[in-house]
């Protein structure tokens, strides 16, 4: 038990900044989860990568924490209670989760039945999420919020939900969509609620700023607002017109920001009111950030408040707005899922190997007799290599760069071999090393060597795929907290980047979190010959299987449900097979009877050309039929 390198690793890794109680390192070195932010109960994740090989599942893998989402439906409903308990503020708070963030069934069933008890609701942006959604038993009380463009059918299964006896509420984002609404309302017998967008002039922060402000792309602007409640009022529809809405955008960094949005929708309300129309929900919209990197800060992978903060600002502002204008304080909506969903997963996969810059052809270690070298730029390097020290390091690591040019200049001329060639390149890569070893001492960083830094890491070949397990690192460079999950009482050996198994440069991560700036290289280890070595990817829960591709058709990765019992021990509770190889090419439109065919005829024209003899046609029909039903990520190799 190393327990001071334990906390250098804390530290390193920001672990316990970012993990919210969730996440921590116990005293051997492992990457723990506790479900219920009790530091006692405690779920190592290389037991539970263990478990999951022995069923037979491998990695890549999802691991699923159930009752995290539970926790964090938990914290948000009491951040709002013990807010409009503080300051006396006359009506409630009702939370909806949005479809979007999520919409694995096993994820929205957890949803669904923790959020229950707290009248949780749903909020769906598409015809195919409110089908999903309309099949939950909700809570009585809890919303279904239907946002995003609507056309007739759209809002016709609204009519139909309220028929159900659903508390439904479709929000009006254009003008189009209210003119229908009223069509169809002539003739129903169940008629919706009405929520209307509001385009504020207020802006958001952070990367989704653009969701916000007088050029957003939803929302009725000052004079639409008017014109729909003039449409509302002819059609005698005035009571179903019971939710403002506002959104300022995903992943909120700056809680000023928000709070001058609440100020100027509040106001939106109180005027509304006051023109004789009663909304009862003020509906704030989602974008509560999750601190990704544990800064605390207004960074893009960050959020400078708490959700109490959010929470407290949202029902002072609200309640002191209402009371200025001598309006009834409205029922608090929030649309926040990013929050709620983040932390309840992490993916796991294994080191297939460090693509390092360590020696391979020459061992240094060994006495090279110099006289047997040849080739002046060889003799050159070796003796750099040999003699360079604390106070020569700058100077000999340039001298090397020239030889290093002139040893490809001699081979481009036809002057050396490859034998020759390849002993000029690991000599100068061990003289880089040497010299990055002796730049550490400088009181100060120098330039050129942090360059170097940055060019001689090795790269750690993890065997998943960025597009598909975490996309937003590559489409909108967010920053996941990532770590291996075993060997923090070890020091580590080597500064490494990841990167994945597609056919693609940009399958790369060179950008890690930091408290105090982004870090190009990870502290990681050498990977055991004998032992897998893991590496963790978390806070992955939001949109990264939402918006998740098929790149080279590597598919939706191997999943476990862990959850914890009464008595403090966990178990896996739910496997769940990834996509096949056969399913991927099925969802591409290819025939895979019409694939076999294509094989055996192939393998049977071998038989006539007496390539192969027929039994083995048969055996290798046969293993590649199996190969149609094999898991896409690498295996044993």
């Amino acid at each position: 038990m190393n327990i001071k390198q334990i906390q250098e690793a804390r530290e390193s890794f920001g672990i316990d900044d970012w993990g919210a109680g969730y996440y921590g390192i116990d005293d051997r070195g492992n990457v723990v989860v506790h479900p219920d932010r009790n530091e006692e109960n405690s779920v190592p994740l290389p037991e539970v990568v263990e478990e999951v090989k022995d069923a037979g599942l491998k990695c890549p893998l999802i691991i699923r924490f159930p009752q995290i989402v539970e926790k964090q439906l938990e914290l948000m409903h009491k951040a709002f209670r013990d807010s409009i308990w503080e300051y006396e503020y006359r009506a409630k708070h009702f939370g909806v989760f949005p479809f979007k963030v999520n919409q694995r069934k096993e994820f929205i069933d957890t949803i669904a039945a923790a959020g229950k008890r707290f009248d949780y609701g749903l909020e769906v942006g598409s015809k195919t999420e409110f089908i999903a959604a309309l099949s939950y038993n909700l809570s009585p009380k809890a919303l279904l919020i239907c946002n995003g463009f609507k056309d007739a059918e759209f809002i016709e299964m609204g009519f139909i939900a309220s028929a159900m006896g659903k508390n439904v509420v479709l929000v009006v984002e254009g003008p189009d969509e209210l003119q229908t609404f009223v069509r169809l309302a002539k003739d129903a017998t169940h008629i919706p609620d009405i929520g209307l967008r509001v385009r504020l002039y207020s802006k958001g922060s952070g990367k989704w700023e653009k969701s916000s402000g007088d050029t957003s792309k939803f929302g009725l602007t000052t004079s639409e607002v008017l014109q729909a409640l003039e449409l509302i009022e002819s059609a005698r529809l005035q009571k179903h017109l019971t939710m403002l809405h506002f959104h300022i955008g995903s992943q909120i960094t700056q809680i000023k920001r928000f709070k001058n949005a609440l100020k100027e929708a509040s106001r939106v309300y109180a005027k509304i009111y006051k023109m004789g129309f009663r909304p009862k929900y003020l509906n704030i919209g989602g974008g509560v950030g999750v601190d990704y990197d544990g800064s605390k800060t207004s960074f893009q992978s960050s959020a400078n408040y708490s959700l109490q903060e959010f929470a407290n600002d949202a029902v002072y502002v609200i309640g002191d707005v209402c009371n200025n204008e001598e309006v009834p304080h409205p029922n608090i909506v929030t649309e926040s899922g990013r929050v709620i969903a983040a932390y309840h997963s992490v993916v796991v996969t294994d080191i297939r190997e460090a693509q390092g810059t360590e020696t391979t052809f020459i061992d240094l270690n060994s006495n090279i007799e110099i006289e047997k070298i040849h080739t002046k730029p060889l003799r050159e390097l070796y003796y750099i290599y040999e003699n360079m020290n604390k106070k020569n390091f700058s100077e000999y690591y340039h001298d090397s760069a020239e030889f290093h040019e002139e040893l490809f200049t001699l081979f481009n001329l036809g002057y050396i071999d490859l034998r020759e060639r390849a002993m000029g390149e690991e000599l100068f890569q061990a003289i880089c090393r040497k010299a990055l070893y002796f730049s550490t001492f400088q009181p100060r960083e120098l330039e050129e060597f942090d360059h170097l830094q940055r060019r001689m890491v090795t790269k750690y070949l993890a065997n998943f795929s960025i597009f598909q397990s975490i996309p937003d690192t590559w489409s909108i460079d967010q920053l996941f907290p990532v770590m291996p999950i075993s060997r923090h009482d070890e020091k580590p050996s080597h500064k490494g980047t990841i990167v994945d198994i597609t056919c693609d440069s940009d399958g790369c991560l060179d950008r890690f979190i930091d408290k105090r700036e982004i870090k190009p290289v990870l502290d990681l280890h050498t990977p055991d010959e004998k032992n897998l070595y893991y590496i963790g990817f978390f806070l992955v829960g939001a949109y990264q299987e939402s918006l998740a591709n098929e790149h080279n058709l590597f598919g939706a990765i191997n999943e476990a449900e862990v959850v914890l019992d009464k008595d403090g021990s966990w178990k896996i509770s739910k496997l769940t097979k990834g996509d096949p190889i056969c399913e991927l090419l099925e969802s591409r439109n290819y025939n895979l009877e019409e694939i076999v065919s294509s094989y055996q005829d192939q393998l049977e024209r071998s038989e006539k050309l007496e390539m192969i003899t027929s039994e083995i046609s048969q055996k290798l029909l046969e293993r590649l039929k199996e190969f149609t039903g094999a898991y896409p990520y690498l295996g044993e190799s």
